[in-house]
């Protein structure tokens, strides 16, 4: 009876990382797993979407709905492990502001990966509109970098969740 459960936890994990995708980013210094429900947006696609913000992301994946989204932006600002809290503590009020009807779940700064990281988590209900955000701030090869999961499926939210919260987990970096 051991083994059969050994055989399906087994079976379970190597059909869970059969649905991902090693995804490499600024300059291999960033690698992540992310779903295969997931497809990297073309640069058409890419400008089309984020081309009119100011620093559009470099890299973005999306569901086939377009309803979810992983987003991947590196700014030119230096960031280190030293400076991790008070960009936490200044980002943390600009999106507060931005976003004052939002359902905060998270907004804090956690020791991870041989660095600190930001982390803001949050809800936006209205009517009409909705939008679960889970943000991951961080230095990669000393740039603040936006790692960005979005989506607008309520219906569907848990499941993006958990897979957002897989790939998260997944991060290495190299070079820190």
């Amino acid at each position: 009876m051991k083994n059969l459960y050994f055989l399906l936890c087994l079976f379970s994990f190597t059909s869970m990382a059969a649905e991902t995708s090693t995804e490499h980013f600024f300059n291999d210094k960033l690698v992540i797993e992310l779903s295969t429900e997931f497809n990297a947006l073309s640069d058409s696609a890419l400008d089309k979407r984020y081309g009119k913000q100011k620093n559009p992301p470099a890299f973005a994946f999306s569901d086939k709905d377009k309803s979810v989204s992983f987003t991947f932006t590196q700014y030119s600002t230096p960031a280190d492990k030293k400076s991790m809290n008070k960009i936490h503590k200044s980002l943390s009020n600009v999106l507060r502001k931005a976003n004052d009807k939002a359902r905060w779940k998270k907004d804090k700064v956690y020791s991870r990966l041989g660095t600190k990281v930001a982390v803001f988590e949050y809800e936006i209900k209205s009517i009409g509109k909705y939008q679960f955000n889970l943000t991951y701030v961080l230095p990669v090869d000393g740039k603040l970098t936006f790692i960005s999961f979005t989506t607008t499926d309520k219906k569907y939210k848990n499941k993006w969740l958990a897979l957002a919260r897989e790939s998260m987990d997944s991060i290495k970096l190299k070079g820190i």
